[in-house]
């Protein structure tokens, strides 16, 4: 019988507020550049001092294991294997490797670490700009997937084909996340709850700040640090993990058309029915790998695969953006799903975009800006957040407009967004026509407000009115010194 979450407590993010006792016990800590993507920390610890002795085991541990499964690191061990035909192959990659094997089986090759050869093609691809010859990759994929790999458990050694490229990225990052919180409550044994999100793949233990769980945002267009866009689910988790895998963020664009990052091992060719998959699971390898593979699958196996997993909920977004929950994810949200088409106050085929890049200064010390994002009513009433982004402590003394009208009413809103990972500059967010308390905003006059402000750098505030009606509009703001041009845009869903 399949484990049930229906024990996980409801409640209402935005009602939960820390007391003064308890906000002294919860650090929060954020890197940048971390597997090419941020890492954000919260830790409850008795002290600064445990919270610094996890903090650096993770960090130490990170780094450990990317010099291990960095295809980016042309001297790491995954590089390294890709270039010998066979190799004495550290613990670590024996793990990960046996469980893409194991996970191609489970998904009948809508997993795959083999195929790293086929991604390379689709890298040159987008570089020259010219789509790669389909049949050729539909031979070349399935040439790899008939072909055998060798392991010798004794003496650790891997036989590699000269077809088969190793590209490990949809399970190593949640072992890496894995592996970080083992050592971390291990260094610091004094420490009651840690979370880690690295880059929108999260992995939480212990004691959360809402009332002993951990408030995650599934976000489907970013991550923690870098924005949310109208968070499309609130859940509240225990122990465990959540993974978000979706097309988007990454597309690459060739002979001006987008094609998805993710292709699928039996074709070699780019998905593109599923618009994104969020898995829970108990650990973070098994939600990154299922939310690999659910991209991949067809809707229906892709939910009758989760449903037959213990300890596993997934919610699957197609193309069409309808939502496709397994039995049990339900039981994870912290509020009601109120659906923005059927609910927002303007016509069911409108949609509102905001469309703008945050410049990257060529200076010594630069640092990204600390970046909020809101929309407010006439009477300056905080109606919805659409993106904080920074270390939360720092926006009270680099965002003061912000911080002045709201920020110490907003209280601590989620621990963590999960959402897939995307490259810095241009951000694409999405307003649903709810309020933050889920809500339609009914028809009338708002100001939406972007603010940026940079360390060693200037302070920038936008405010730009708007009227929601059945009118469409675009309305274009020129760039200044923190944010770029901006594009908003109201009206038919492209």
């Amino acid at each position: 019988m399949r484990k049930t979450l229906a024990g996980l407590a409801l409640a209402l993010l935005l009602s939960v507020m820390l007391s003064d006792a308890a906000a002294a016990d919860i650090y929060k800590r954020h890197h940048d550049h971390v597997l090419g993507t941020s890492l954000d920390l919260v830790v409850n610890a008795p002290s600064e001092t445990a919270a610094d002795t996890a903090e650096n085991a993770i960090i130490q541990e990170i780094e450990r294991l990317r010099a291990v499964f960095s295809t980016y690191d042309t001297s790491s061990e995954i590089s390294r294997l890709n270039q010998a035909s066979s190799m004495e192959a550290s613990a670590d990659m024996i793990r990960v490797l046996e469980q893409c094997e194991a996970y191609r089986t489970l998904t009948s090759n809508a997993l795959s670490c083999r195929i790293g050869g086929l991604l390379d093609v689709w890298a040159s691809a987008e570089h020259e700009n010219r789509l790669p010859d389909r049949p050729a990759m539909r031979v070349a994929a399935g040439e790899i997937r008939r072909t055998s790999i060798q392991t010798d458990m004794k003496t650790r050694r891997i036989s590699r084909p000269e077809l088969v490229r190793f590209a490990a990225d949809s399970l190593a990052k949640g072992y890496i996340l894995d592996a970080a919180l083992e050592v971390a409550s291990a260094a610091a044994p004094e420490v009651s709850g840690i979370l880690i999100n690295i880059g929108g793949d999260i992995r939480s233990w212990g004691d959360g700040p809402q009332d002993g769980q951990w408030a995650v945002a599934v976000t489907p267009t970013s991550e923690l640090g870098e924005g949310g866009s109208a968070p499309h689910a609130h859940v509240l988790i225990d122990e465990g993990a959540i993974a978000t895998s979706g097309l988007g963020p990454r597309n690459r664009t060739i002979e001006g058309e987008a094609y998805s990052h993710v292709i699928s091992p039996a074709d070699g060719w780019p998905v593109s029915h599923i618009q994104n998959a969020t898995v829970h699971a108990s650990d973070a390898m098994t939600a990154d790998a299922i939310a690999t593979a659910l991209l991949v699958m067809d809707l229906k196996p892709g939910l009758v695969l989760v449903e037959n997993m213990s300890g596993v909920e997934a919610e699957i977004v197609t193309a069409d953006q309808r939502r496709h929950p397994t039995s049990g994810w339900a039981a994870l949200e912290s509020m009601p799903r109120k659906e923005a088409e059927a609910s927002a106050n303007w016509p069911q085929d409108f949609a509102f975009t905001i469309n703008f890049s945050i410049p990257e200064h060529d200076i010594a010390d630069y640092e990204r800006p600390y970046v909020a994002v809101w929309i407010a009513d006439k009477q300056r009433n905080l109606i919805r957040i659409l993106m904080l982004a920074g270390q939360q402590e720092r926006w009270m003394e680099e965002n003061y407009y912000w911080h002045r009208r709201f920020g110490r009413k907003a209280g601590s809103l989620v621990d963590a967004i999960a959402g897939p990972t995307r490259g810095p500059g241009q951000y694409d967010l999405l307003w649903d026509g709810l309020t933050d308390d889920g809500d339609p905003a009914p028809a009338g006059d708002y100001i939406l407000h972007l603010e940026a402000a940079r360390e060693h750098g200037d302070h920038q505030h936008e405010s730009i009115g708007f009227t929601v009606s059945d009118d469409p509009f675009t309305h274009q703001v020129e760039p200044g010194s923190e944010i770029g041009p901006v594009m908003i845009r109201f009206g038919v869903k492209d």
